[in-house]
């Protein structure tokens, strides 16, 4: 009797802890590229940021500096990026897969391919150089982090070492 007693309240205090309450995710949220806080466990939405973005009028590349705010190693990143006039007027908008290793608490400068392969429009933030400004369009973008994967690798331990 005693015994299940005390089984009784390891059973309830387990299963009132928080990891073993049912988890769920929030829907990802836009934000505004370089929006940031301090998180010490960053939630899903706040675990990858863009801290910088640069696209130039003449590129038909795009550079983003990603930030990992895990504990782990990220090896891959899906983020939605929606591209919108100074008005907030959608332009377009992409899903990008980003296949790169980022350790934690590091930032990352990617490069990818431009949504504006003729060049006529430039980040907001990056002035254009070097071509009229007539015939250009400045830009903004806000990023949905979609989904990200973490590596899990076998622990230095002595057993493994053998």
């Amino acid at each position: 009797m005693k015994h299940t007693f005390v089984l009784s309240i390891i059973l309830l205090c387990s299963l009132s802890s928080p990891a073993a309450q049912l988890r769920t995710e929030q829907q990802p949220t836009a934000r505004t590229v370089g929006q940031s806080g301090t998180v010490s466990r960053p939630s899903f939405d706040q675990a990858i940021m863009i801290l910088g973005f640069e696209k130039p009028l003449s590129s038909k590349k795009e550079s983003l500096l990603i930030q990992n705010r895990t504990r782990e190693t990220v090896t891959r990143i899906v983020l939605r990026l929606v591209y919108r006039t100074p008005q907030n007027e959608m332009l377009d908008y992409r899903d990008v897969t980003i296949d790169e290793e980022i350790l934690p608490g590091m930032t990352k400068k990617i490069t990818i391919d431009s949504f504006d392969q003729n060049r006529q429009y430039y980040y907001y933030l990056t002035p254009p150089t070097g071509k009229s400004i007539e015939s250009s369009y400045a830009f903004k973008i806000t990023f949905t982090l979609l989904r990200y994967d973490i590596a899990i690798t076998r622990p230095d331990t002595p057993e493994s070492a053998q």
